[in-house]
């Protein structure tokens, strides 16, 4: 099994607790790895923790990436 990265958007801080926004659905991350997180900032989030700031293409550019492989999953391509 392969963990991976997500982009989500930043919604809300407080100190370095947030909450994002990843289609959809809010979840709670920490913003410790990347202090200069802001509300309305893309992340790159793994297990509850944003590792990166994205610029907002480059976070489509991924959510379409991952679109494709959730396709080719459903699809009966091999992992």
């Amino acid at each position: 099994m392969m963990c991976l990265a997500v982009p989500a958007k930043l919604v809300a801080l407080k100190e370095t607790q947030g909450v994002a926004d990843l289609h959809g659905n809010r979840v709670d991350i920490s913003t410790l790895l990347v202090p200069e997180a802001k509300v309305g900032d893309w992340l790159l989030v793994h297990a509850g923790f944003a590792i990166q700031r994205l610029d907002p293409q480059t976070a489509q550019e991924t959510f379409a990436v991952l679109k494709d492989v959730e396709a080719a999953a459903n699809a009966g391509g091999d992992p």
